[in-house]
């Protein structure tokens, strides 16, 4: 059963479990549907304009187990969100540090210990500090690792790298050989980011999920299947 609450806010009924979510239609979308939890944490449903209800209802039934874990996971999101306090934990290479917030004539991060101390003028933000420092140590890190294992594993040259921060994956490559990574990668830990990038660069090669994609990903590294779990179960702090 599927109740309207206003024109795009719906609840779908799945056998007693009542399934709240935003319907968003596009007349740019053709043919695809796709689903994701938004920044404020509710799930978000993609549709071209004209899908009947029926087809949306089916996909989320199909989607259901999705939902369900990547619900709790959003949930841990959510309960974590960041306030930019003194003492909060960050993330950063897999470590986590607290955070050290310091009155000063500029504005910079330094990690010392299991600090992570950011120097910020008065009223400045130290999100933006902190999300301008996250942004660049990930380009100077994935850009010095990607073409680390570009010669070691002798994968085509990458045309470009970019860094951004993104909701539903943790890298893309398109056709013209760049590859963007999520911001939000250089927080987790090495052998992950190692997988990401990996990933990435397998992409170079092969262009979609194929098996041939996942032949040349195991060869290149065997234990991806152990560390996309672990990016699977990662709750960003």
């Amino acid at each position: 059963m599927n109740k309207a609450i206003t024109p795009s806010q719906r609840v779908y009924d799945f056998q007693g479990d009542e399934i709240a979510y935003t319907l968003m239609r596009s007349k740019k979308r053709k043919r695809s549907i796709s689903m994701k939890f938004n920044k404020q944490g509710q799930l978000q449903i993609n549709v071209p304009h004209r899908m009947n209800q029926s087809a949306v209802d089916d996909f989320i039934v199909a989607k259901y187990q999705w939902i369900k874990t990547n619900q709790v996971r959003n949930d841990e999101v959510q309960s974590n969100k960041l306030l930019y306090v003194a003492g909060e934990k960050h993330q950063f290479k897999g470590e986590e540090y607290s955070l050290c917030l310091v009155n000063s004539g500029s504005s910079n991060v330094v990690l010392k210990d299991d600090q992570m101390i950011v120097f910020y003028r008065k009223n400045a933000s130290v999100k933006n500090i902190l999300d301008r420092w996250y942004k660049d140590e990930a380009l100077n890190y994935l850009s010095q690792r990607t073409d680390y294992l570009v010669d070691k594993f002798k994968f085509p040259k990458v045309k470009a790298i970019k860094i951004r921060n993104m909701t539903a994956r943790w890298g893309s490559c398109n056709s013209k050989s760049e590859i963007t990574y999520n911001t939000h990668l250089i927080k987790t830990n090495l052998e992950s980011i190692d997988y990401v990038v990996i990933h990435e660069l397998c992409h170079l090669i092969h262009h979609n999920h194929s098996p041939r994609f996942y032949q040349l990903q195991s060869r290149v590294n065997p234990q991806w299947k152990t560390q996309k779990q672990f990016l699977n179960h990662f709750v960003l702090l």
